[in-house]
């Protein structure tokens, strides 16, 4: 079965040029509702209070006892997003000017699932019901798939397009991402007269930091300090710092284990000093784990092969809008879609990936 190419990279193209940032995504969501509408889909908006636009859902009912499978995908692209172009050179690659992100990420997986359903309706292929679950604000820690009605989803399992990487590359396991935020209260003083009557934030979350692993902290876990910020002037005892980080780890109760260790770690340099902390965490997403055996991903190692592709499948230590469909019973990986360089202004696609990307789609929705 071949899907229409050049119709593909003109989707793509008029999808990049849709400003879509986090958080400003109606364009976008406007656009595809259009789509979804033309080719014969249910649709519908779930709108969230203080967003610009609310999830989609939608589906291509189907006219055979095959079971419904769900594709997930998200609106919104990461800054420098605004005014965004493709340019496809002579070889293929599709690149920005350089001076935004292309937005591949994740424009390719939404373009693979227009062209399969167009292919789908242009050759009235059968299949079971496609579901398609679309978000907002994925790329802020998977804010806006928060909201999603998940008891509109009646697939047992699914794929999210949201990987970089090589077609036929797939990811099993994600990271529970928990983030913490700690504010350090000490004393101001004049640092040169009467320094002895201040309480050194600084130092007491430096004495903190120095005791707590960063990077690797074992085989499944990884912890960072990302940011402090505080003190008033370079004469002044600083009287408070602000720090904040983030834990992932494949073993959820690891990460909410170390979470639980650097407040206490913080809490005892600081009443050695007579100083205070405030801790706060938040757990944005849950670990989950596919085993190799499942229909999930026979069947996407069948699709591959299908399609003379050598499926690869990893953990991956980034989150996706999968960690929730899973934790909500929709079996699922996470499937690479003709991306690469996300997240910089050096991203790029090619239109030979983009092809293999919207056929791995087609493949696993009709097979």
């Amino acid at each position: 079965m071949q899907i229409n190419k050049e119709r593909l990279a003109q989707t793509f193209c008029e999808m990049v040029s849709i400003d879509s940032e986090s958080y400003h995504e109606k364009k976008m969501k406007d656009y595809l509702m259009n789509i979804f509408k033309e080719c014969h889909m249910e649709c519908i908006e779930m709108p969230i209070e203080g967003f610009e636009a609310g999830n989609i859902y939608a589906v291509l009912k189907g006219h055979t006892n095959k079971e419904p499978i769900m594709f997930s995908g998200h609106m919104d692209t990461v800054s420098p997003g605004k005014g965004k172009q493709a340019i496809i050179h002579e070889d293929g690659r599709i690149t920005s000017d350089e001076t935004t992100v292309l937005g591949a990420d994740d424009v390719s997986a939404l373009a693979s699932y227009i062209e399969a359903i167009r292919t789908i309706e242009d050759n009235d292929l059968p299949h079971g019901d496609i579901e398609l679950a679309i978000s907002v604000a994925e790329e802020p820690y998977d804010a806006g798939s928060t909201y999603y009605d998940f008891s509109r989803i009646k697939s047992r399992i699914g794929y999210t397009f949201d990987l970089a990487g090589q077609v036929g590359l797939a990811a099993l396991e994600a990271p529970s991402i928990i983030s913490f935020k700690i504010n350090v209260k000490g004393k101001s003083a004049h640092a040169g007269f009467n320094p002895e009557d201040g309480i050194h934030a600084l130092k007491i979350a430096t004495s903190a930091i120095n005791r707590i692993p960063n990077g690797h902290v074992n085989d499944k876990t990884t912890v960072n300090f990302g940011t402090i910020q505080g003190g008033e002037g370079r004469n002044i005892v600083p009287r408070e710092v602000v720090i904040t980080g983030e834990i992932r780890s494949f073993d959820h109760q690891d990460a909410l284990k170390w979470s639980k260790h650097i407040h206490t770690v913080f809490e005892e340099e600081a009443i050695k000093e007579h100083a205070s902390i405030e801790y706060d965490d938040y757990i944005h997403i849950e670990a989950y784990k596919i085993n190799e055996d499942e229909e999930v991903v026979e069947r996407f190692k069948n699709a591959c092969h299908n399609l003379q592709l050598t499926p690869r499948l990893i953990s991956t230590h980034g989150g996706s809008d999968n960690n929730r469909y899973v934790k909500e019973g929709i079996r699922g990986i996470v499937v690479a879609c003709a991306m690469n360089d996300c997240h910089s202004v050096s991203e790029y696609t090619t239109i030979d990936e983009l092809e293999k990307s919207a056929l791995l789609a087609l493949h696993l929705m009709i097979d």
